[in-house]
């Protein structure tokens, strides 16, 4: 794995491809063909809502188990997403038992073995447990969507969903409505879900940081780019993350605390270059054309699930990853509520339970570690102090690489 890997990385390789226009049509027109075929009502055991990793992986798993699956995504296939495009390695245990480990490799565009932190002066560098991927979104969740079809689910692109009652939700295409009943919907729709606040189920206090994504190629600039490396920079009001998609696409993901006087992506990337003459250097050669964003986090829901709802991956609960924890993260919850259907034979407040306690023991609680880690990095002394820690003592910078990735 790890060869297959660093081996991609030894040649330059361009941006994933998305589809091409007329592609895109077609697809929406079959979909809408479909969509028109459904009538006023439909049932099915399992809606999921949203498309991504969490929600395709719980479509695969559980149409694969013999379920009538239908999963409803709000966009059109082949569309990119705020994401850092990296995959912790703990993550590939996860994605065999799901049998998505092949998937997952055949889009990956890198490696990732190693993070290295700055704040002003201070600085250090921790090689993390396991080799983890660098797997863009475009091409991630158009296969996880194309395997979902393939074991049997039935995708609707691009379709609305609106909780109407326990059980039953409106599904909304070009128009035409559909009303779907569903003996469990799985919201898998991400960061302030549409599903989790119908529910009542959004946080009593909002968090106040966003996230923002954005790539572009810097063939020049990335000749000197280390291997396998996450670059992270901590400035006042937020933090940057950087990893090469390949040798001429420079990919960036951070953070950005509303409160501070840095309001814009843009402003923060000026802020880190001044001090990182490679970032500085790939700015000459572009900029991205179009930013993604997401937010506000940390989002943490009140409850994620009952007896005919569940949430997965983002809409579950969402932290402030740094190296590839969150895409483990979808991958882990499906698996986590994916064998819990198969313990309980079906869905039911018993399984609801099972799910519940499952996600606090496997999930939340390595939420709380990086949220801690978080903190430090809310404000550049802080960061300092924690570089400092970390070159002094190697084994607080083994822990925090640790209970980042396990």
């Amino acid at each position: 794995m790890a060869r297959s890997l660093v081996e991609r990385m030894s040649h330059p390789t361009h941006a994933v491809a998305q589809d091409t226009p007329s592609v895109a049509r077609a697809v929406a027109q079959a979909n809408l063909n479909l969509f028109s075929t459904l009538g006023d009502e439909q049932s099915v055991d399992v809606l999921v809502v949203g498309g991504g990793p969490a929600g395709s992986s719980c479509a695969i798993a559980l149409a694969r188990a013999g379920a009538r699956v239908m999963l409803v995504d709000a966009q059109a296939r082949g569309r990119d997403k705020c994401c850092g495009h990296c995959l912790s390695g703990g993550a590939w245990k996860i994605l065999s038992e799901l049998g998505l480990r092949e998937v997952v490799e055949s889009v990956s565009t890198g490696a990732t073995g190693q993070v290295a932190w700055r704040s002003g002066a201070q600085g250090f560098e921790m090689n993390l447990p396991a080799l983890g991927a660098i797997t863009p979104r475009v091409e991630l969740d158009k296969k996880l969507l194309e395997e979902s079809e393939r074991v049997g689910a039935r995708v609707v692109q691009s379709a609305t969903a609106k909780w109407v009652s326990p059980g039953k939700v409106a599904v909304r295409m070009a128009g035409e409505e559909c009303v779907v009943n569903a003996k469990l919907v799985i919201a898998a729709d991400g960061l302030g879900s549409g599903i989790a606040r119908a529910r009542g189920w959004n946080p009593a206090s909002p968090g106040r940081k966003y996230g923002f994504a954005g790539s572009w190629r810097a063939p020049m600039a990335l000749r000197n780019w280390p291997a396998e490396r996450i670059e992270m920079r901590v400035v006042r009001g937020g933090y940057l993350g950087v990893v090469a998609e390949s040798h001429e696409q420079i990919h960036v993901a951070g953070l950005i605390d509303r409160n501070s006087n840095v309001s814009r992506p843009d402003d923060l990337l000026n802020e880190v270059a001044r001090d990182w003459p490679l970032l500085a250097a790939a700015l000459q050669e572009g900029r991205p054309s179009r930013w993604h964003a997401a937010g506000p986090l940390p989002w943490v829901p009140t409850c994620i699930a009952d007896e005919s709802t569940a949430l997965v991956g983002d809409a579950a609960g969402y932290a402030e990853p740094f190296s590839g924890e969150g895409m483990r993260w979808a991958f882990e919850s499906a698996q986590g509520l994916c064998a819990t259907w198969k313990q309980h034979g079906a869905w039911s407040a018993a399984a609801a339970r099972t799910y519940l306690n499952w996600h606090r023991d496997h999930i939340a609680r390595r939420q709380q570690k990086t949220l801690r880690t978080a903190w430090f990095l809310g404000q550049p002394a802080r960061a300092s102090i924690m570089c400092q820690a970390a070159r002094t003592f190697p084994r607080a910078a083994s822990w925090l690489a640790c209970s980042m990735t396990q």
